[in-house]
């Protein structure tokens, strides 16, 4: 394969193996109401299906330099999509609680481990090229969440009104991916195996506890807006196919936002700019769902935008600051286990609130702060980052 082509290659399955990322968790979303009434779920429980998945992404990234030592990044991407493609499958037959839940718990696992070793994927591939790079793999998740969500319901429709059999459709994609991945997987069995070497989390660097604790914040943040933007346009009157419209609006937003930002960081090296500046489109919009002086469409474009911008730039703190692609994936490893552990219960936290109040306002209070919160780590991180800068000069 020549050089030029391998590259469109690298591309292309990078993107398809990212489209799969989020799809078994944001296509829940359309069909959660009626979900929740045919299964005799709490909100309490419901809000589970988004949470087992974004704790299990915390708990399962911890293998993943076990993972890439013995048989390399490539063959275990190829292993978690087989993984999620089955998972989503199985979601076909998941007519109780229990199924409906393992699904999501599977559908973790394999997440959990393909991500960091993505991102060790672009490093290695695309050292110059970061930013970009990191903006494909976020458009990847972006249009598979968009995608879902636009087209669960119509799904549904089609197939006899079985949210079941909508939610499981969406495996063909994993059976895609893999079949492009193929190729990588064959030319890293042609080249020299290289001898096992520890991947050694860096849990005593100061930064990377940051990082961990700036992608947990932002990870909760979005997995909560993901799950309880739709009920609340329900509760303000909008039927479930406004509702699946207005998250597509909010994914194609995000989705388009997740390449423009990194793709300008990039090029302007200026991060906390980028990062205060999405972080405030995110604390306006939820202000504006809090406090409706203009309508829930435009709260959406909002934090379409700012989440957009802050899920990739959580991806790229630790590939800025690693040398290798292994190194690379090992803190990122560090900072989506911690990350979304942290994240995972965010989710829950809103759905107990929810059930207590029987209302979205206080479940968007919490996110308020806790985006204040991530304004105020972010100025922490740039302070810091100078004063290395200086005692270092």
């Amino acid at each position: 394969m020549k050089s030029k082509e391998r590259i469109y290659v690298y591309v292309i399955a990078l993107f398809l193996v990212s489209i799969n990322l989020r799809i078994g968790i944001t296509s829940i979303s359309p069909v959660l109401e009626v979900v929740r009434h045919q299964l005799g779920m709490s909100n309490f429980t419901v809000s589970f299906l988004t949470a087992i998945p974004v704790l299990c992404m915390g708990l399962f990234a911890l293998f993943t330099g076990k993972l890439e030592g013995r048989w390399g990044a490539e063959k275990v991407i190829a292993l978690c999509l087989v993984i999620i493609g089955g998972a989503t499958c199985m979601r076909a037959a998941a007519h109780s609680i229990s199924a409906l839940l393992s699904s999501a718990l599977i559908l973790g696992i394999g997440i959990a481990i393909a991500g960091p070793l993505l991102s060790g994927f672009i490093k290695k591939k695309f050292p110059n090229r970061i930013g970009t790079m990191i903006g494909v793999y976020s458009v990847g998740m972006g249009t598979g969440a968009s995608l879902s969500a636009g087209l669960t319901v119509p799904l549904q429709h089609l197939l006899h009104n079985s949210w079941s059999l909508a939610l499981a459709s969406w495996s063909v994609l994993a059976i895609i991916a893999l079949i492009v991945w193929y190729p990588i997987l064959q030319e890293r069995k042609a080249q020299q195996a290289s001898g096992s070497q520890k991947n050694q989390l860096p849990l005593k660097s100061k930064k990377a506890w940051l990082f961990t604790l700036f992608f947990g914040l932002q990870a909760g943040i979005f997995y909560s807006v993901t799950t309880w933007l739709a009920p609340t346009a329900h509760d303000l009157g909008m039927t479930n196919k406004e509702a699946g419209t207005l998250i597509t609006v909010f994914t194609f937003v995000q989705m388009a936002f997740s390449f423009f930002i990194p793709t300008l960081a990039d090029y302007y090296k200026n991060r906390t700019f980028w990062l205060v500046s999405s972080t405030l489109f995110v604390l306006i919009g939820l202000l504006l769902i809090v406090y409706p002086i203009t309508t829930l469409w435009i709260s959406s474009i909002l934090l379409g935008v700012g989440l957009g911008g802050l899920f990739p730039l959580a991806l790229m703190l630790p590939l800025n600051e690693t040398q290798t692609s292994k190194e690379a994936s090992s803190w990122t490893a560090m900072m989506q286990s911690g990350g979304y552990i942290l994240g995972g219960f965010i989710p829950v936290l809103s759905g107990i609130v929810r059930d207590t109040f029987h209302t979205n306002t206080q479940v968007f209070f919490i996110l308020i702060v806790l985006t204040v919160s991530l304004l105020v780590l972010t100025v922490f991180m740039h302070e810091r980052a100078t004063r290395n800068e200086l005692s270092h000069g």
